[in-house]
Parts: structure tokens; C-alpha cells; sequence
């Protein structure tokens, strides 16, 4: 994923910034190792979730060499162009379609399940103290895929260093994540705006619930 992104914004330099490609991606992988050293030790490569920190030090790299000038309106942009690459993903996961949903809860309440478990074991260790924590269908609803995120390490590294504005475009990629897949994400609290915990909804764009809920979405 971080490659992803880090494509992404090349692109984004490329198209306002051409003459500052070089200097800002080679400054941003200077100050990327640096800005990794403060962040909490969460489990690395064996932690499956690890790489949204990795991904949000990633951009503040690029905000720090860009001199800010990749702040929050171009990170909207990004994710923008991020969606249009990758929409055609949404031909394989749509969840308006036929068994797709229930095929998504086996398969990603499971892999939650094992990391719930696995989170419980490392901390009885003393180890990956800062790492999300996991509450799988919380609501107990087939008609959805829905879970709850207790605490956020990318919003305590934010509040931190300073990095607190960046968090609600960080927080969109959810949504264009959502849009992907044909689907409507409900959220109506994040850690980001001073919740303790965020929740997910995840519900086919077609259905019911998507046309007519008039709720908070955050």
C-alpha cells in the first residue's frame, strides 16, 4: 500500500510541483527513517494493521520535505487519483452482488478474529501496548460488514508531533476504500474527533439502509 500512495503523490508533484520532483522525494525518504524512529512499536511486518502507520508517516514525510505544500487539500487530490486508478478493483469486490458480502465477513471476520487474538497474546507480553484493538460485528447484522476500532495509533502519533490537520483527509481514504467496492461506509465517531474508538459500517450502496440513512458520517 505504501507504494501505492507513494506513487500517487509522485504523481500529484509531478502535475503542481515538476521542478521540485527530486528535491522533495529525496528529502522525503531522508526524513521518512527518522519520523518511523518516534513511532510506537506496534508489531511491524507481523502486525497486519501496521501498515496505516507506515502509510501516514509516509505522507508526513512528504509534508515535511514539500515544506507543507502536501497538506490536506492535496492529500484530498491524492486520494482522488488513488480512486480512479483503482476503481476497476470494484469488478471483483462489489457488494451489491450475489454472495459477496457474506463472502466478505467469513473471510475478514476471521482474519479480525485471529488478530484480536493474536493483539491479546503480544500484550500479555507487554508487547504491542499502542496497536488498534478489534470489536468484530459488534452489531450483529448480516446485512453488513461492520466492526469497531478501539484507540488509533495514527491519531496519537498526530497529537504527538504536531500532525493533528492531516488526520480527517487521512481518515476519507475509508470512504474512497468504501466507494471501491460499491459499498456505503457509516461511520459516526472516530478516534480523530475525539471519540475513543471508531465504528464501521460497511453497506451495499444499492441497499435500503444506504439510499435513506440521513445520519452522522464521519
Amino acid at each position: 500500500m505504501e507504494k501505492i500512495v507513494e506513487r500517487a503523490i509522485k504523481r500529484y508533484i509531478k502535475k503542481h510541483f515538476p521542478n521540485e520532483l527530486k528535491k522533495i522525494v529525496n528529502k522525503s525518504h531522508e526524513l521518512y527513517p527518522e519520523l518511523m524512529k518516534k513511532a510506537p512499536d506496534i508489531g511491524g511486518k507481523e502486525n497486519t494493521l501496521a501498515n496505516n502507520l507506515n502509510m501516514f508517516i509516509l505522507v508526513i514525510a512528504y509534508y515535511e520535505a514539500s515544506e507543507h505544500l502536501i497538506d490536506g487539500t492535496a492529500i484530498d487530490e491524492i486520494l482522488g487519483d488513488l480512486y480512479v486508478h483503482y476503481k476497476w478493483l470494484g469488478a471483483f469486490m462489489n457488494l451489491n452482488r450475489k454472495g459477496t458480502l457474506s463472502m466478505m465477513q467469513k473471510k475478514l471476520y476471521k482474519s479480525y478474529r485471529e488478530y484480536t487474538r493474536k493483539v491479546k497474546e503480544k500484550q500479555a507480553h507487554g508487547e504491542w501496548r499502542e496497536t488498534w484493538g478489534i470489536i468484530v460485528d459488534p452489531l450483529n447484522d448480516p446485512t453488513c460488514f461492520n466492526f469497531t476500532l478501539i484507540g488509533c495509533p495514527l491519531v496519537e502519533y498526530a497529537k504527538k508531533y504536531g500532525y493533528m490537520e492531516l488526520m480527517p483527509h487521512m481518515c476519507a481514504l475509508d470512504h474512497k476504500y468504501a466507494k471501491m467496492m460499491h459499498t456505503r461506509l457509516i461511520r459516526t465517531h472516530t478516534v480523530a474527533t475525539g471519540a475513543d474508538s471508531c465504528d464501521y459500517r460497511y453497506v451495499p450502496d444499492k441497499s435500503e439502509f444506504a439510499k435513506n440513512y440521513k445520519g452522522r458520517i464521519v
